[in-house]
């Protein structure tokens, strides 16, 4: 900006002029994190010609394996648009409709429901002005209404090629941002590809799109300390049975959102999968469950059982978490143990025993016989055990003698980033989208989320220009 201010100073009005103006200036947005969340931030910043670059530690879309675990955490697409593809509107992800600027919100919104319709995938109008009944009924177990679809794999890779169409050449896969040094001007950032090189570049703005263990990388990416907050710790087990039992029976739509109130702990079903697979994906350092519901029929549901300690609850979501911590190191497999007995405690030897060669979990060496309840803190087993004792007072043929609970199911801990209603943290150059924000999760909230921040981007710029640009033009009269 200095040195535009000299050259309007010497060569006067001539310099003026908005188009050289724009050749002299050079903004530039680094994308981090190519999930539905950072293509659809693309997607936005392409379309207002805002130059910007993408980077993704994973694989490209071309090169990612639909059963190959190592492919299902990262890469272009991100985990859920590529591995599962249960789509839910409002009121889920409720914090998302609540964002400032209800106009932008409105567009981002209608944006993506309009390429979710060129794939062949329905969604409802925006319309979060919507009474909802599930909130504040004091009743120990209630049911979450919302509309839910699925996306086939076919659907979800036509979605994510269609995203990223204008802008593939603008998209470092398998690149790991290492470093991001922050100046007055804007960030460095240091990236090393797949052959090893190191790539520094700068850009004026962030978009991170990192997902829901993006926050612990962005602390080691960042070389100035950062705003975080401890917003949530939630986690738990998955519990498979039989197809045709339960709840998944009972209710009809594809994504199922119980909460129960089980030891003054709210407890939420997570990711209903009806005759589905349960996979553990790693993720960098470490490895969680995942259900899907896109491949072969099993035979057998699925879905997350998983405390969140919020609010007052922190406290005893951090000690909860520091303990599972120690007693699972790097161990990157997960336990599995009938329901029954988790319930009951009987000893090993004294349980229904059967193998695990029937049954849909991928990579099968991932998965051990054990106690997954003397895996838990006594607090944790405490609160999952009276919330599936709840579930089965409810749905008592959901108690079969095939009924497995698989531990550890993780859906995100700790402090996540601190952001305005705008998704903005408070230099005001840096945005966050999807996942990564911790304060709503899923595929809708990703998508609608990046482009919202795409935009807000791109209105940024073009204010931050045309003040620059007022500025210019004043210097030069003078």
């Amino acid at each position: 900006m200095a040195k535009l201010l000299q050259l309007a100073v010497k060569g006067g009005r001539r310099l003026a002029s908005r188009s050289l103006y724009e050749e002299q200036t050079v903004e530039r947005v680094a994308i981090i994190g190519g999930g539905p969340a950072g293509l659809a931030v693309g997607q936005a910043l392409a379309k207002q010609r805002i130059k910007f670059l993408l980077f993704e530690a994973g694989r490209t879309l071309a090169e990612r394996k639909h059963d190959v675990a190592d492919h299902l955490g990262s890469g272009i697409g991100g985990a859920g648009l590529f591995s599962d593809g249960k789509f839910s509107f409002f009121p889920s992800g409720t914090h998302l409709y609540t964002l400032e600027g209800r106009c932008r919100l409105e567009d981002a919104y209608g944006a993506i429901e309009r390429q979710l319709a060129e794939v062949g995938i329905p969604a409802p109008p925006f319309d979060p002005d919507t009474e909802t009944s599930f909130l504040g009924t004091g009743h120990p177990m209630i049911c979450k209404d919302y509309p839910s679809t699925y996306g086939s794999l076919a659907q979800r890779n036509a979605l994510i090629a269609a995203m990223m169409h204008e802008f593939s050449n603008l998209i470092l896969a398998n690149t790991r941002v290492e470093v991001i040094i922050p100046s007055p001007q804007g960030y460095l950032v240091q990236s090393r590809g797949a052959d090893g090189d190191l790539r520094e570049e700068f850009f004026t703005h962030l978009a991170i799109a990192t997902g829901r263990f993006g926050p612990q990388a962005l602390r080691s990416m960042m070389t100035a300390p950062i705003a975080m907050t401890d917003l949530r710790y939630e986690f738990g087990i998955r519990i498979e049975h039989p197809n045709g039992v339960g709840f998944l029976k009972a209710v009809k739509r594809p994504d199922v959102k119980y909460i129960l109130d089980a030891a003054c702990t709210e407890v939420r079903t997570f990711c209903t999968c009806r005759d589905g697979e349960v996979w553990m994906i790693p993720y960098g350092g470490t490895a969680a469950l995942s259900g899907r519901s896109d491949g072969p029929p099993t035979g057998y549901s699925n879905f997350g059982l998983l405390a969140r300690f919020g609010g007052n609850n922190l406290d005893r979501g951090r000690q909860i978490w520091a303990d599972l911590q120690q007693r699972l190191g790097s161990d990157t497999t997960a336990t599995w143990q009938p329901l029954t007995e988790f319930l009951d405690r009987p000893s090993i030897s004294q349980a229904l025993e059967f193998g695990k060669a029937d049954r849909p979990w991928f990579p099968r060496q991932k998965f051990s016989r054990g106690d997954v309840a003397a895996l838990l803190h006594p607090e944790l087993y405490r609160i999952l055990a009276e919330s599936a004792r709840m579930l089965i007072t409810q749905f008592p043929d959901m108690a079969t003698p095939e009924t497995v609970c698989i531990f550890p199911s993780v859906e995100g801990v700790g402090a996540f980033p601190t952001v305005d209603a705008a998704l903005q943290n408070h230099s005001g150059r840096i945005w966050y989208c999807g996942d990564v924000v911790g304060r709503f999760r899923g595929l809708v909230p990703a998508l609608v989320s990046g482009h919202y921040v795409g935009a807000s981007i791109a209105a940024c710029l073009r204010e931050t220009a045309a003040e620059e640009l007022h500025d210019v033009q004043t210097i030069a009269a003078q």
